[in-house]
């Protein structure tokens, strides 16, 4: 089980120094459920980003009032638990829910994998607009501390409990003190850990720490984006806000773009105080976000509080989309269900589809933990040819808007696999997450090479003996020496083929594996047909990690995946016998899918594009 409170505790014995106080050791992130479907899918590719790029502890789903938004708070939840690779925190409220509404969400989660629940008593009925002092519920359960003793007494320890704090006070408290006593009681019935709403007085903590509440506080942080919203919030919440925050907002008010960068600086300004607090009184060490289901303000504030690093191909040329999390554990997202916990090696291959590989894999028993070895074996189970993973969560007009309304030559083809990697295109079929850190060194000559119809979907430089703590290359924690070998998988016409294979035959390290939508394989290089470790590291006091390889097999059946969505995702979208639908034809039927490994990781990294970049009339990188 992944338990949030081990999770607290595995990064604290981790990092027992925190040499930075201003940088938090985890954060966690929180989104509702979208009324819309639209919306709904929208916020799962954001998701899927956001935990791919920004790495948090945990993400939490809000439960509407009385189970209203149930069925999406768990299409939100399953989907984080099970194709983001983040441990999910699902909200459940108790205002309006009978005992067997209770237990039949309860099992839900259990069965989805989720085992972390925060415990509320929810908004008030529709009849009231507010609690009032002495209300509660009048459900099963009357309020959050009946809650939190029903699922102990019910599950035992399968669950971890979070409740939430409230520093102004609840609106039933008859006093803050009153609250804190509460908060304490909550505690003492079976919680783990406590998430307060936004404020902006640390007095708070302090309360909790004197009334001997010794567990870990996250205390809740929303960014402002804008003025008109965040009245309306504090206002809801009875939040007091302090008159420095109101003279920055005030002359900026009616300017959004102005607000929300103020936003970011008092949110940062916020983090900053809480956490570098004095350890003697054991304030926090974490940060809860409130995203408001958006991302630009919150990986701002991450990354100027050192939390994320930024990669630059040059010192002009940064972008937002180029953050990279501080602490990988592997160069993938590893998943948090508990049957695919000692899961530490993935082809590389769908390294950009990761929620199709996991779909894939689901129904195996055992996964690789060690050496990949044989892709055959029964124990590793096969990868399904039938259960793709298509993302029709992109709607057909942003589909067209991506990939062309009407393409008619192949350089409109090539433009947008161009336009992907510059990253003003934000996803194609083959790459649902963002361009890999360590690709943005090479960005520009990237671009080319798509312009000159070599179509980029994975690749990775060499790496021989780099610090596991280097901000793009780095995995595995602190104190080892991460390698791997470079590596580039591209379509290409039958005539681009042809030149790969004279190239790759005049390198002597390379190896090449080439197939078509018709099955029809070419190979060339060196040792052809064996599984190739592409990413390893070595770290104290453990065996050498492998967590990336290349298999002929599995390349075999990404092939057909790959080439599937040439039809499922691009071709579908126009007419038959139309220029565009004829041109994106050809392209399935006659390009290959090419995989290149350069198996020499010692030399100086550049060799495969020094080898490939000639070949679109591209300039050597240096």
């Amino acid at each position: 089980m992944s338990h949030i409170l081990k999770k607290i505790e595995e990064r604290r014995r981790k990092i027992r120094d925190r040499e930075d106080k201003n940088k938090p050791l985890y954060y966690s992130f929180e989104y509702f459920p979208p009324k819309t479907e639209a919306g709904l899918d929208n916020l799962l590719s954001r998701i899927d980003r956001m935990t791919s790029r920004l790495d948090p502890l945990f993400v939490d789903v809000t439960w509407g009032s009385s189970g209203s938004t149930a069925a999406r708070t768990m299409a939100v939840a399953s989907h984080a638990q099970r194709f983001a690779g983040t441990h999910v925190l699902l909200h459940l409220t108790c205002s309006g829910m009978s005992r067997s509404q209770l237990e039949q969400a309860l099992n839900q989660a259990k069965a989805g994998g989720i085992c972390n629940i925060l415990a509320l008593r929810g908004d008030p009925p529709r009849s009231k607009r507010s609690w009032k002092i002495g209300d509660v519920s009048g459900s099963y359960c009357a309020r959050a501390i009946d809650l939190v003793r029903f699922i102990k007494n019910q599950y035992g320890d399968y669950f971890c409990i979070a409740v939430a704090g409230h520093p102004e006070g609840h609106p039933s408290s008859v006093s803050p003190e009153a609250e804190i006593k509460h908060l304490k009681e909550k505690i003492d019935a079976g919680a783990d850990f406590i998430m307060t709403q936004f404020f902006y007085d640390i007095k708070f903590l302090k309360a909790c720490r004197e009334a001997k509440i010794d567990c870990p506080i996250l205390p809740g942080i929303m960014p402002i984006q804008s003025y008109s919203s965040f009245i309306r919030m504090t206002d809801y919440c009875n939040i007091s806000v302090p008159g420095r925050v109101m003279e920055r907002l005030e002359p900026v008010k009616d300017d959004d773009e102005a607000i929300k960068e103020i936003g970011v600086e008092i949110a940062v300004e916020m983090c900053q105080t809480l956490l570098s607090a004095s350890e003697n009184e054991d304030y926090v060490d974490g940060i809860h976000f409130y995203t408001l289901n958006l991302e630009r303000s919150v990986t701002q504030i991450l990354l100027k509080m050192g939390a994320i690093d930024i990669v630059r191909q040059n010192e002009d040329k940064a972008s937002l989309n180029n953050v990279v999390p501080t602490d990988r554990p592997l160069p993938w997202r590893p998943s948090t269900l508990q049957e695919r916990s000692k899961e530490e090696i993935r082809p590389i291959n769908w390294a950009n589809r990761p929620a199709s590989y996991v779909m894939r894999t689901e129904t195996w028993d055992e996964f690789p933990n060690g050496r990949w070895g044989d892709a055959t074996s029964p124990a590793f189970g096969e990868l399904s040819e039938v259960s793709h993973f298509y993302n029709f969560s992109i709607l057909w007009e942003d589909r067209i808007a991506m990939l062309g309304a009407r393409p008619k030559r192949l350089e409109d083809v090539y433009e947008v696999f161009a336009k992907y990697v510059e990253g003003t295109v934000t996803y194609i079929p083959w790459c649902e997450t963002p361009l890999q850190p360590e690709s943005f060194l090479i960005q520009s000559q990237l671009v080319k090479l798509n312009q000159g119809g070599f179509l980029t979907i994975n690749s990775q430089p060499s790496v021989n003996g780099i610090p596991s703590s280097n901000s793009t290359f780095g995995w595995g924690g602190r104190g080892g020496y991460v390698y791997q070998k470079a590596y580039v998988e591209c379509f290409v016409s039958p005539e681009n083929a042809e030149k790969l294979l004279k190239t790759v035959n005049e390198n002597s390290s390379m190896n090449l594996y080439g197939i078509n939508s018709s099955g029809k394989e070419i190979n060339a290089g060196i040792s052809e047909g064996g599984t190739t470790a592409l990413t390893w590291g070595v770290f104290p006091n453990r065996e050498i990690v492998q967590p990336t390889v290349f298999d002929p097999q599995a390349f075999r059946v990404w092939a057909e995946e790959a080439f599937s969505l040439w039809t499922n995702m691009w071709l579908d979208l126009y007419e038959p016998g139309t220029d565009s639908y004829e041109l994106i034809e050809t392209v399935r039927d006659t390009f290959f899918l090419v995989a290149i490994i350069d198996n020499d990781f010692v030399s100086k990294d550049g060799a495969i594009w020094r080898a490939i970049f000639p070949l679109a009339d591209i300039e050597e990188t240096t």
